[in-house]
């Protein structure tokens, strides 16, 4: 077999371990030994044994790799080799040089651990190294070569070997010297009475290969697949050119990788090397080359290496090498490997529509036709896929491109459509004509549109005008899309079923009567034939005569009758498609769920409020991510686990993290606080909203109104079977039974990660339940804000000229008790009593901030008596759907004092925090307190002394932001290996199957499925068992 074909030989991959190469082993896998610094000559071409020599692979289109022969897109590309004149030390193993080093002898490279018997601290007839050997296999058994329990046997050895009373080999009586690394690279040994001489790169290659093979165990290394001589390189290999290929500047200059700027300078340093060594030059000059080969291959393999300065390009920036591709968040792994692009994939926008499902989103129209699904064509989805097929890609629902049986990718276009959804004559005669032979057919319209051999039956031309080549209109036949998509469904411009004899609605029959007759032939009406050649009869060589065949390119089944794998339609995305929606960052595993489409208008993603909370989205400007799933394998998966009202109870805490938020808060407070009796219509209107169509609760009558009870209207929608008693945010006592609701329904009912009721609904009847219950919840909390008018604006905030006037009082009177606090304090604060555990000062400030803070408190309360109950804000406030009786205090009464970690402001200039202020005034406008309101705005001083505490909470948002990313990411990294076992216990084991916990989280219970953290519901189970009360 030749190179260029081996090459194309899909490889399945049955392991991976990594190791060490052997240097005779880069030499075999090289296809060539670099020898010059040069890339490319002044013709363009790159010269032969140079950095870009084209036997490593290529990256031009057109040209063929000299080593197998293929084009740039089907070469693997392949390594080269630099000859290294020295040996230098590989960066990535200092470590393990230094424990080769101070475990073995520098006479015979044994490991320094007694080999005769009687040594073992246990067994008399076993070695010292027989003990260590056993405990290194057994940890090898028990934790695998990765564990931390692995890297503290080997440092163990280590630390034994070089221990003081093994100054002496006790294999050849020779003395030992201490091992010294002088980061990053150099070694020295230094003994005891002669001082410490440095080990070169030679030096240690030459003792390392001493080391038996035996003995390698002790160092951690696997005798079968690596030396520790390897470590110390003599051959360097050179990455093929498509990992760091050249590009072409518009100046027409070549810009090179800064791996090939690298290479450039270690080749460069060892010609100079081998120049000098050949000329005898003196060894001072040979070791300061030496060590610069050192410094070049160091920086090729890590460029921040500590102790080094950097390799720089001309501009100053450092080059990005080896070590700086792979690591980090823009290294290979997490940003090309973890991280990468994919096909198939949206962002944009995110707005609100409480119109939609939980589990729908809308996506739009635009959108739809850029993504496509794969769909295999079958006998049932046929004739959908053919009519999708005609409008295209650019008619929504359509279709984009077609996977032939040969797995190539065709395009759909204006042309190209009519021919995929039609069908073929397979008579040899029938062609479209051409400039030798003129089209013979019977339907030169057709032919047309709709070149011979193809055709479609029912398909309808018109007459349309269109502009020629020079401007002028003229006519010419085109498709009627519409009449042929009515003639493809088997009806008529009215919606009418066509006959069943009629010509136009062949297609359609020919599929019914397959369904309904699957083993019988066509009758002769439902028999296909070309209409531009009429199909003629031939005979065949046995006499018999037959009409030439016809075949659909959709077809199931080929000539001979026997089933075939239909083709591959990759359509528009349609309703009712699965799609997984993401918000980064992905902080839980509610951040990316799966919706079903909805195909809208505009130009965002749209979906309920109730999902703002796992996807911790606001309408701010958000974009978030689709990805249309691409096999059936993975959409059934995402279905059965991923879909939203799957993950309405959260596995943080076994509550719902789904649910109702800000108008849907409002609108069950509105419905249900205070016994409200709403008007017949308005409920109608209500219910209109749902689609509710079951019956309506009993009628009451109210002040010569006819209306229904609130809770009743919500109980409508609340299903039956389970109890429920709390008491709500307003305080009243909330009871469920059998869907008859009393109390006020607020947060703590429907809200996300407070509702209770919504708990109990998902919990006792399932998602799918719980789902339609937050469906019909949210349309119709919103549609009695909508119908009542509930609304709020800055006016809600205003208060009678008396309340401000109490306000200022109040605010005056804390301002005096600070400065009497003040007085008592004096200038030192002796005589000042002191709280145990505090000095005078800390005291002091600690009762200021109660005096203000109870001012702010009461002109709170002032606030919240004349603001009242029926208030929107208040009612906001009190039900949990926005901001809090605080906020209100804040915007009507009085905002208090700015804190900075819990205490007055300090910080500023010095002794005060604003130029203007007397030194060392501690009073309570000096220190930042705030009388004004937001309604009736900030002085200057106030403004400035209220943003010195906002800075804080921004600063501390971005920090707690970072820390908690970097714990999460530790957290992940430390739990990686971990899986829950099916063993009967879910006992939880690491990839070694050592148990870390008999069974997982120690008690079994899965969060997601608990109550509340217990494994199921007490008091629910005895009432069930024993009856409640009736």
């Amino acid at each position: 077999m030749s190179a260029r074909d081996a090459a194309k030989i899909p490889k399945r991959i049955e392991s991976i371990k990594f190791g060490l190469m052997d240097p005779n082993e880069i030499r075999k896998m090289s296809s060539v030994e670099i020898k010059t610094a040069d890339t490319y000559k002044d013709d363009g071409h790159a010269f032969k044994q140079g950095l870009m020599d084209p036997k490593m692979g290529v990256i031009d289109p057109g040209i063929r790799c000299e080593t197998c022969g293929n084009k740039h897109d089907e070469c693997p590309s392949h390594f080269g080799h630099i000859a290294l004149e020295l040996p230098v030390i590989h960066i990535g193993f200092t470590n393990l040089i230094k424990t080769a080093l101070k475990s073995t002898c520098n006479t015979c490279s044994q490991v320094l651990l007694h080999s005769s018997p009687e040594t073992h601290p246990l067994d008399p007839e076993k070695s010292e190294q027989d003990y260590y050997r056993d405990r290194v296999h057994d940890i090898m058994i028990k934790h695998g070569v990765g564990s931390r329990e692995f890297k503290t046997i080997i440092k163990e050895i280590e630390k034994e070997c070089s221990s003081k009373k093994r100054t002496i080999c006790m294999h050849c009586g020779s003395e030992q010297g201490k091992i010294i690394l002088d980061k990053p690279s150099t070694f020295k040994e230094k003994k005891a009475d002669k001082g410490e001489h440095k080990l070169n790169a030679r030096d240690i290659r030459e003792w390392l290969e001493r080391i038996p093979d035996e003995h390698l165990i002790f160092l951690g290394m696997d005798k079968d697949s690596s030396r520790p001589e390897w470590t110390i390189m003599k051959v360097l290999p050179v990455p093929p050119i498509t990992v760091r290929p050249s590009i072409t500047l518009d100046s027409g200059d070549r810009s090179e990788d800064d791996l090939t700027h690298k290479l450039v300078d270690v080749l460069r340093i060892n010609q100079r090397l081998r120049e000098n060594r050949d000329a005898g030059a003196p060894q001072l000059i040979v070791e300061d080359l030496w060590e610069l080969l050192q410094y070049h291959c160091t920086t090729y393999f890590d460029n921040q290496t500590s102790g080094i300065p950097p390799a720089r390009h001309r501009s100053g920036r450092p080059l990005k090498t080896l070590a700086q591709r792979l690591k980090g968040k823009e290294g290979r792994f997490r940003s090309n490997l973890s991280g990468k692009r994919v096909n198939f994939c949206a962002r944009t926008v995110i707005s609100p529509d409480p119109n939609l499902g939980i589990n729908e989103v809308g996506v739009p129209t635009k959108t739809a036709k850029e993504l496509t699904v794969p769909i295999r064509v079958t006998g049932r989805n046929r004739e959908q896929l053919r009519q999708m097929i005609l409008r295209g890609p650019d008619v929504h629902p359509g279709v984009n491109y077609i996977m032939r049986g040969d797995s190539f990718r065709v395009r759909i276009t204006d042309r190209t459509k009519y021919i995929w959804a039609g069908f073929r004559c397979l008579n040899p005669e029938c062609h479209s004509g051409s400039e030798d032979e003129p089209y013979t057919g019977f339907r030169p319209d057709l032919n047309e549109v709709l070149p011979a051999p193809n055709f479609l039956p029912g398909l309808e031309l018109m007459r349309q005008k269109s502009r020629n080549a020079i401007g002028e209109l003229e006519e010419e036949w085109g498709v009627d899309l519409e009449s042929t998509l009515n003639n493809l469904r088997g009806e008529d411009s009215r919606g009418a079923s066509l006959a069943d004899d009629d010509p136009n609605a062949l297609i359609h029959n020919r599929w019914k009567w397959e369904h309904s007759n699957p083993e019988d032939y066509f009758p002769d009406h439902l028999e296909v034939h070309c209409p531009h050649c009429g199909s003629p009869e031939v005979e065949d060589e046995y006499g018999n005569v037959y009409r030439t065949e016809v075949e659909d390119r959709l077809s199931t089944i080929d000539r001979d009758g026997n089933p075939k794998p239909g083709v591959i339609v990759e359509r528009h995305l349609i309703d009712g498609d699965v799609a997984i929606f993401n918000r980064q960052p992905s902080l839980h595993r509610m951040s990316m769920m799966v919706h079903e489409i909805r195909v809208m208008p505009g130009k965002t993603f749209r979906f309920n409020l109730a999902d703002c909370t796992p996807y911790n989205a606001d309408f701010d400007g958000d974009e978030m991510n689709l990805h249309v799933i691409q096999s059936e394998e993975a959409r059934a998966e995402a279905k059965i686990l991923m879909r939203v009202q799957e993950h309405i109870i959260t596995p943080r805490y076994g509550g719902s993290v789904i649910g109702g938020i800000h108008d849907h808060i409002s609108g069950a407070y509105l419905l249900t606080n205070g016994d409200r009796i709403l008007p017949k219509n308005l409920v109608l209107e209500i219910l209109g909203a749902i689609g509710w169509s079951g019956e309506l609760p009993e009628e009451l009558e109210s002040n010569g109104m006819t209306g229904y009870r609130g809770t009743d209207v919500l109980g409508l929608i609340v299903p039956e079977g389970f109890k429920l008693n709390y008491t709500s945010r307003s305080g009243d006592e909330v009871t469920v039974t059998d869907g008859n609701v009393s109390g006020t329904i607020d947060k703590r009912g429907v809200g996300a990660e407070d509702g209770r009721l919504l708990d109990a609904v998902v919990q006792t009847h399932g998602s799918d339940a719980g789902a339609e219950f937050l469906n019909r919840m949210t349309k119709m909390t919103i549609a009695i804000c909508s119908a009542m008018g509930f609304t709020t604006g800055i006016d809600d905030e205003d208060l009678p000229p008396e309340a401000k006037d109490e306000i200022i009082q109040i605010n005056e009177r804390a301002s005096r008790e600070v400065d009497e606090e003040l007085e008592k304090f004096g200038k030192d604060g002796r005589r000042y009593e002191t709280r145990p555990g505090r000095t005078p000062l800390e005291t002091l400030e600690e009762n200021i901030l109660q005096i203000l803070d109870k001012g702010k408190a009461e002109s709170g309360e002032v606030a919240k008596d004349h603001l009242g109950s029926d208030n929107p804000a208040v009612m906001m406030a009190v039900s949990g759907a926005r901001g809090s009786m605080d906020n209100l205090a804040m915007m009507a009464g009085s905002i208090g004092q700015p804190k900075v970690r819990g205490k007055r402001l300090e910080r500023g200039y010095q002794d005060r925090v604003l130029p203007h202020f007397q030194r060392g005034v501690k009073g309570a406008q000096e220190k930042g307190f705030v009388s004004s309101s937001f309604k009736r705005g900030l002085e200057p001083t106030e403004f400035f002394m209220l943003s010195v505490s906002g800075r804080e909470s921004l600063v501390d948002t971005a920090v707690r932001t970072s820390k908690s990313g970097y714990m999460q990411r530790r957290l992940i990294n430390a739990m990686d290996d971990l899986k829950v076992t099916d063993d009967g216990m879910n006992s939880v084991r690491n990839t070694a199957n050592r148990i870390i916990q008999f069974e997982y989280g120690e008690d079994g219970v899965d969060p997601a499925r608990s109550r509340k953290g217990s494994p199921l519901d007490v008091t629910q189970t005895l009432e069930d068992a024993l009856g409640g009360e009736k």
